[in-house]
């Protein structure tokens, strides 16, 4: 029987990589990603208990009322969660590429008043529980991570407002999330997030958030060679070798967080582990579960997110062979990567990929789903380079203002999908289906949501 596709405009508020087409791939990967994603002139590149329901299936079945009883106990993924948010950087070594050090930030679901005291099970600011330890990689195969207190944009220091950096020392602080603040028991799913092409760690910052207070531990890696601070400097990796080193990297972080020889471990749920990324980043969620080039499948992953994904370069076959749930989101003004090419072609060929949404926003732009809009009022600092600091002005001109959508919408939405979907079907939460289904007569302009079982 013919799989029944659901639309839903908005009316209410591990198999090793395939080696069919590689040179096809490889070239349109070159030619995509390196003008769309990262152009190639570097100055202007742009823990609620698992449930025991995962067979509840996106579209047909969520649609079906939600007993009043399961909502009561849902909170609403588009509001901050339950949960305080603790944030860390550390540094992860892969052992498996020697010199490839990855700065990684973390947020997490913290204990209630959010201090913070050392030697907790995660790297802490006292050096407890950082750096290799002896038998780090008997397990999962990694190095444990590394507390990397004291460096440009590590953190504001302990129990202060965690800081998101630029570039160096350069940043805004958060809202919400505390450094070093103390983590609560766990263990909780763990959520990898792959940044865009020049881009950060923090560049999503406000989901990385909204995640770890639905409680989800989120571990968002700088990948070398396709930062802010390359494109700075001129240093930017190829947009070919990036496309292999960067699934590779989010392998990395899990080997790290998961070795039963690390402190992290201990907080992971080791079948609840999924990748959320944004745009090159939303290429690398999508292959990460399958492998592209040389870069080897990873079995462990669940489930995947792509916002404005770059998914365009991947043959049919490839994304054919994606077996674990994938939302993807993007913006119907998103020039770069546009829903067409990249969510929708995405959407009917990912034929073994169950359940699939995706969630068309209305006004959005490709950076909408950014902190571009906070990073702009920065540029008044000194130290900020020319090339870096035209980026970020003409870029947020694109996206901040009229007729583009709020930040705040786009910021909003992107939470609310991206924190249930993870709960319905990472966790396998039901309470969350109804949050998956028609949109609040709020959202009815902003939304058009597709699905298939």
């Amino acid at each position: 029987m013919m799989r029944r596709v659901i639309w839903y405009a908005a009316t209410r508020r591990t198999a090793a990589p395939s080696a069919a087409c590689p040179a096809a791939l490889a070239a349109v990967l070159l030619a995509l990603l390196g003008c769309v994603v990262g152009p190639a002139d570097p100055a202007i590149a742009g823990g609620g208990p698992a449930g025991g329901d995962r067979g509840q299936l996106v579209g047909a079945a969520a649609a079906a009322p939600v007993p009043v009883a399961a909502e009561a106990t849902v909170p609403d993924p588009a509001l901050p969660g339950p949960w305080q948010v603790g944030y860390r950087t550390v540094r992860i070594a892969d052992p498996h590429r020697p010199g490839r050090v990855l700065v990684t930030s973390l947020w997490y679901p913290a204990r209630p008043n959010a201090s913070t005291v050392p030697g907790s099970p995660l790297p802490g600011p006292t050096g407890t529980n950082a750096g290799p330890r002896p038998g780090a990689g008997s397990g999962a195969g990694g190095a444990c991570p590394e507390a990397a207190a004291g460096g440009p944009g590590s953190g504001a220091g302990p129990g202060r407002r965690a800081f998101y950096p630029l570039i160096g020392d350069i940043g805004f602080d958060s809202a919400s999330a505390v450094t070093d603040a103390v983590p609560a028991p766990g263990p909780f799913a763990l959520v990898v997030f792959s940044h865009g092409s020049a881009g950060s760690r923090v560049q999503a910052a406000y989901l990385m958030e909204a995640l770890a207070s639905h409680g989800f531990l989120v571990a968002a890696p700088d990948h070398p060679g396709d930062t802010m601070t390359d494109a700075a400097a001129g240093r930017v990796e190829r947009q070919l070798a990036l496309a292999t080193d960067r699934p590779r990297d989010v392998s990395a972080v899990i080997d790290a967080l998961t070795d039963p020889s690390c402190p992290a471990a201990s907080r992971v749920r080791l079948d609840e582990i999924a990748v959320v990324g944004f745009s090159f980043g939303g290429f690398t969620a999508v292959v990460s579960s399958i492998g592209v080039l040389s870069a080897p499948a990873d079995p462990r992953i669940r489930a995947t997110v792509g916002i404005a994904p770059a998914t365009s370069p991947l043959p049919a076959a490839a994304l054919a062979r994606v077996r674990v749930p994938t939302l993807l989101i993007g913006g119907t003004r998103d020039l770069a990567l546009s829903i067409p090419a990249n969510v929708d072609r995405a959407f009917a060929l990912l034929v073994g990929s169950h359940p699939r949404m995706t969630v068309a926003v209305t006004g959005a732009v490709h950076n909408s789903f950014t902190e571009i809009c906070r990073q702009v009022r920065l540029l008044g600092a000194a130290g900020i380079p020319v090339a870096l600091g035209l980026r970020v002005a003409l870029t947020s001109a694109a996206t901040c203002w009229p007729p583009q959508i709020a930040p705040a919408d786009a910021h909003r939405l992107a939470d609310r999908y991206t924190v249930a979907f993870l709960a319905r079907h990472l966790r396998g939460e039901s309470g969350y289906a109804r949050y998956l289904t028609p949109p609040d007569a709020g959202d009815a302009r902003l939304v058009t949501v597709r699905a298939q079982p």
